[in-house]
């Protein structure tokens, strides 16, 4: 099977630390830098945009807070019928309109 013809560049400088970092991870993985580079590139975009490592630490800190509370409050109301249910019923009411929350909340921020 014939690779597809490549006709388009990218290029960018980089500093010697940068560089010097790029090749260890590209020949830790067998590859030169540019090859390298390429499929970094290319699964990010077929991947959508990923979270940095940061994001990515954030959101798992609050997935753990989101869990924790979660069960939390699902032990202290369900000695509680009623308020067991309300609860269920918030939490599900949240999971289906979590973008249009998360969107009010950042909307206070600007």
């Amino acid at each position: 099977m014939a690779e597809t013809k490549r006709t388009r560049n990218v290029a960018f400088r980089l500093t010697e630390e940068e560089y010097e970092r790029i090749e260890a991870a590209a020949t830790a993985s067998g590859e030169d830098p540019n090859t390298w580079c390429r499929k970094l590139a290319l699964t990010q975009t077929n991947e959508g945009y990923a979270l940095t490592k940061n994001e990515r630490l954030i959101y798992k800190e609050i997935a753990v807070l989101r869990f924790l509370l979660g069960h939390a409050f699902k032990l202290a109301f369900s000695r509680n019928e009623a308020t067991a249910g309300t609860w269920q019923k918030l939490t599900a009411q949240a999971d289906q309109r979590s973008d249009e929350i998360a969107n009010e909340l950042l909307s206070r921020r600007r």
